[in-house]
């Protein structure tokens, strides 16, 4: 075994007693450079290899620790071993504390106590260097991991945290290090804190712990966290450090609720082919029965058959057809609706005179088995409405009216529209500007009022859904797409639709639209 020393000694005599020494040795091979200047050991290191330096503090160009500090600025991996005088003990335990390995007191070296030196000091230094490349590594690891990291002691105060943490959060490790981790900025969620408490008392007691969480980032974001805590024993059991770990998982929740939203719509989609291919069966197999019933009767028996009994099948026939018709136009109004297609075009309407006419066609249709009526205030006949769109709204809400009512019950259209002479009819002639959303204007208010079956409580939050119908509907025909047309002719308009109901007491839907439409609003 070989062993290379530099020896920084200025004293001959103390050289050569040291070189004694080490000859006294056996067992090792002493390769020593003796020097007697700090700037020429400088030059050794810079220039060789060395396994430990002999130092003496006091040498003629330099004295006391700056001689240490100066030949570790040279060599910081050489393990050095300080010799001092009686006097100066003090001044070796500091030169310890900056990185020397030993010390050695002048006039109490012997040949065992210099060798054991030596090799404590070799041996250390190898230790110091293998922890410090450990450190390095691990360093390396912690702070270049993706997920965010920090060491804490069993009562929650910040240890270590990673740079992909800090970065995170958006603090330095001066604002976080040392103090309890539910103190720092990205957990003053209140939610978030509590939690954390109690989950840092749980890991303290030894139990690993996980849940999601919601932490505030740099800049004020909110990310939702993958978050876990760790326990870490020692040979006794005892918990000495906890893990924390987190890892941002905002895209994936946000992936996994658009997966979710889509899986819902697919769901609903599927709901809906399945409604509408029941309701398409349902509704056409009645006047399909019914034309085919007739046609056959008047082929095989109207020779036979009065005139006034052959005119009332061919009516039944021709009512069939009607039905259909209207159950194939509500179902390519819907399929506009449903892409966005609906057209919507304004223009001037006298609103008191379309009712009218609405009101005569549905008593028409009705024939007069209920009492329909109709009232109007205010000044009507200034209004600006899709008047396609807005026949849908009443004969929809109409015709329902009727179907759910008994004979004989009334059923009431009632239009209120602002008084003429009006504040909003000193413009009429203008250009008007297309109104926000939320802005107040005048507005017409229809209310459809009826005394029939009326509609669940249960069932109003969806009486708007396409295909939807009453719980209560019973036997009585209805495809569950007038409504559905009623809200979307509404929302054209930039109106709302609210309804009241009791069941068996009737039902009021009460229509406001503004009394000036804008064409490509909606």
């Amino acid at each position: 075994m070989s062993i290379k020393i530099l020896l920084v000694e200025d004293n001959p005599a103390d050289a050569d007693f040291l070189q004694e020494l080490l000859e006294a040795s056996a067992g090792v091979e002493w390769k020593v450079v003796p020097v007697e200047l700090r700037r020429e050991a400088q030059e050794q290191l810079r220039n060789d290899c060395f396994d430990i330096v002999l130092l003496d503090l006091s040498l003629p160009d330099s004295h006391g620790l700056e001689t240490l500090t100066r030949l570790r600025e040279v060599a910081p991996d050489t393990p050095m071993v300080v010799m001092t005088g009686f006097d100066d003990e003090a001044t070796a335990l500091e030169a310890v504390r900056m990185g020397a390995q030993d010390y050695l007191v002048k006039g109490q070296i012997t040949t065992q106590l210099l060798v054991r030196a030596i090799r404590y000091a070799i041996e250390r230094s190898q230790t110091l260097q293998l922890l410090q490349e450990s450190e390095r590594r691990f360093r390396a690891i912690f702070d270049q991991t993706f997920q965010l990291t920090a060491l804490l002691a069993p009562d929650g105060t910040v240890l270590e945290m990673n740079q992909t943490a800090l970065k995170e959060a958006g603090v330095s490790e001066e604002e976080i290090i040392g103090r309890v981790l539910w103190e720092t900025p990205s957990w003053d969620l209140s939610p978030a804190r509590e939690r954390l408490q109690k989950a840092i008392l749980a890991a303290a007691k030894g139990e690993f712990v996980r849940y999601e969480v919601e932490l505030r980032g740099a800049g004020d974001t909110v990310a939702t966290v993958d978050f876990s805590l760790k326990p870490v024993f020692d040979e006794t059991g005892k918990v000495r450090l906890l893990i924390a770990e987190g890892r941002d998982i905002s895209e994936r929740k946000q992936a996994e609720s658009k997966i979710m939203e889509a899986l819902e719509k697919e769901k609903e989609l599927s709901s809906l082919r399945s409604r509408f291919v029941s309701m398409v069966s349902h509704e056409f197999r009645t006047p399909l029965s019914t034309i085919l019933l007739s046609a056959g009767l008047l082929e095989s028996y109207s020779y036979k058959w009065a005139e006034e009994k052959k005119q009332t099948h061919f009516q039944r026939i021709q009512a069939a057809v009607k039905r259909m018709t209207e159950l194939l136009e509500d179902i390519l109004l819907i399929g506009k609706v449903e892409a966005g297609q609906l057209e919507f075009n304004p223009a001037p309407l006298d609103l008191e005179k379309f009712c009218h006419e609405v009101v005569e066609e549905l008593r028409l249709t009705d024939a007069n088995q209920h009492s329909l009526t109709f009232s109007c205030q205010g000044s009507s006949n200034r209004a600006k409405m899709d008047k396609k769109l807005l026949r849908h709204i009443l004969s929809n809400l109409l015709s329902n009216a009727m179907k759910y009512s008994p004979a004989g019950s009334p059923i009431r259209l009632e239009l209120t529209c602002p008084p003429a002479g009006a504040e909003w009819e000193k413009g009429r002639n203008t250009t008007p500007q297309i109104p926000e959303p939320n802005c107040q204007m005048p507005v017409a208010v229809f209310r459809i009022q009826d005394w029939g079956i009326g509609i669940p409580p249960e069932d109003l939050n969806r009486i708007f859904d396409t295909f939807q119908r009453a719980t209560n509907a019973g036997t009585i025909s209805g495809t569950g797409l007038g409504l559905a047309i009623v809200k979307r002719s509404v929302e054209l308009h930039r109106g709302q639709i609210s309804v009241e109901s009791e069941v068996g007491a009737g039902t009021t839907f009460t229509v406001r639209l503004p009394l000036h439409a804008f064409s490509g609003v909606s």
